[in-house]
């Protein structure tokens, strides 16, 4: 039961992050010994909606829900299919990197 819980962790958890990442976390790899955990030039990406605030106190929560989640899927879809990781959402803000 709980074999199934971590795969299915890990099945979400790898939809965000490299798959090599991932499988170096499952064998246990990634260490600074084995020398996965070196310095990187990264590029790192926040973007939020303009005028969020403001969006929140005029429209209706079901539009708002809509268009958030759209934008969410969106920008999450294009973040994975350039080989970014999605760091964190931050209210209406995506925290992404790539290296």
């Amino acid at each position: 039961r709980s074999f199934k819980a971590l795969e299915r962790g890990l099945g979400a958890f790898a939809k965000y992050v490299p798959q090599d990442v991932v499988q170096m976390l499952m064998l246990g790899s990634l260490s600074q010994e084995s020398g996965a955990m070196e310095r990187h030039t990264v590029t790192i990406m926040f973007a939020d909606i303009v005028g969020f605030t403001a969006l929140c106190e005029e429209v209706a929560l079901d539009v708002l829900k809509r268009v958030t989640t759209e934008y969410m899927q969106r920008m999450c879809g294009v973040i994975v299919r350039t080989g970014g990781v999605l760091d964190k959402f931050i209210g209406d803000c995506i925290m992404a990197l790539w290296n």
